[in-house]
């Protein structure tokens, strides 16, 4: 009888340990998740403290204060935006690549919080339509900037623009009176190291009257080869295709790619030999006649030994030194020019 009833209280104590055990672990979780999720001002506060240039650090200054910014979609595909990493910190905009500002942090980590409305600013790759499972953010904070990114001309969008103005409250995009200039790329002013950007107006060098160089004049004169175009899309809305068709009347144009009868990986050492030794022209036709809309393909060109033939909507003048051109829209017709 005695044995039974040690048995007994043995059970007992054994049942409350249980659920004395049950209720710690209960209260442990609800601790965390109130800390993780409740008051997220916690994880924020962490996170910038570990970031936190220390001879910043006691300046209390709003325009120092650590920005944290979020792509929301992927780049045709790309969730870093060919960035090097899915988390970048102000090292890498101190150090890496030496921007004058550097208080930033960028990431396509929608859980880095536990709100997607703590978030400084949210960039939208609208070149591409937003997901069926969550388009949009559930949440937005009145402090929140909200960004349209685009590097395509509008004709390119997957979205009705119209239904999308009240929405953003930057734009970033490639044409110079956007709120930030996602440029496809720049010159640099040898004699100063500078960039120099179209949407500042660039003052050119001077021309010189009398330009020698013996190794340029050799290598144009022993080119044997018109005119040369690589492209893939050979239906657009610039009508390019057909600007082509008629420059092929009058002169020679081979063209690489899907929309021609000749083959060249594009980009490769081959290709840039071609360009380099063999053709006079090249045609550096865009595929939309928009504002602004100068694409890298272009800047690519002018690192080559021979002459663009240029076909687009943008300022020529703003963006490439003068006599390194030829403009489609200084002759009246095909044949003239």
């Amino acid at each position: 009888m005695e044995r039974i009833e040690q048995m007994q209280q043995r059970r007992y104590k054994m049942k409350w340990f249980l659920i004395l055990l049950v209720v710690m672990s209960i209260t442990g979780f609800l601790t965390w998740l109130y800390i993780d999720h409740t008051v997220p001002e916690f994880n924020q506060y962490r996170l910038v403290k570990s970031f936190e240039n220390p001879t910043e650090s006691n300046d209390n200054n709003y325009a120092d204060q650590l920005r944290i910014i979020l792509l929301w979609n992927s780049f045709f595909g790309d969730k870093r935006w060919s960035l090097p990493d899915d988390l970048l910190d102000p090292s890498y905009f101190r150090k890496d690549i030496r921007c004058p500002v550097s208080n930033c942090v960028i990431t396509n980590r929608r859980d880095l919080f536990p709100r997607l409305d703590m978030y400084d600013a949210i960039l939208f790759h609208t070149a591409q339509p937003f997901s069926v499972i969550n388009p949009v953010p559930s949440q937005r904070s009145w402090r929140q900037l909200y960004v349209f990114a685009l590097m395509e001309p509008p004709g390119e969008t997957k979205h009705i623009l119209s239904d999308e103005n009240d929405f953003y409250n930057l734009t970033m995009t490639y044409r110079t009176d956007s709120d930030i200039v996602w440029a496809y790329n720049w010159f640099v002013d040898k004699t100063t190291n500078m960039r120099i950007l179209p949407w500042e107006y660039p003052q050119w060098h001077p021309v010189p009257n009398v330009y020698n160089n013996t190794e340029i004049w050799k290598a144009w004169s022993s080119k044997t080869k018109m005119a040369a175009w690589f492209v893939s899309h050979c239906e657009t809305l610039s009508k390019r295709e057909q600007l082509a068709a008629e420059l092929q009347k009058s002169i020679d144009v081979d063209i690489y790619g899907k929309c021609g009868g000749f083959s060249c990986q594009q980009g490769s050492l081959e290709c840039d030999r071609l360009l380099d030794e063999e053709y006079k022209f090249y045609f550096s036709f865009e595929n939309s006649l928009c504002v602004d809309y100068i694409t890298e393909k272009l800047y690519r060109i002018m690192k080559r030994n021979i002459i663009p033939v240029v076909y687009g909507g943008a300022n020529y003048k703003q963006f490439l030194p003068p006599h390194s051109y030829i403009n489609v829209e200084d002759f009246a017709t095909p044949a003239e020019l």
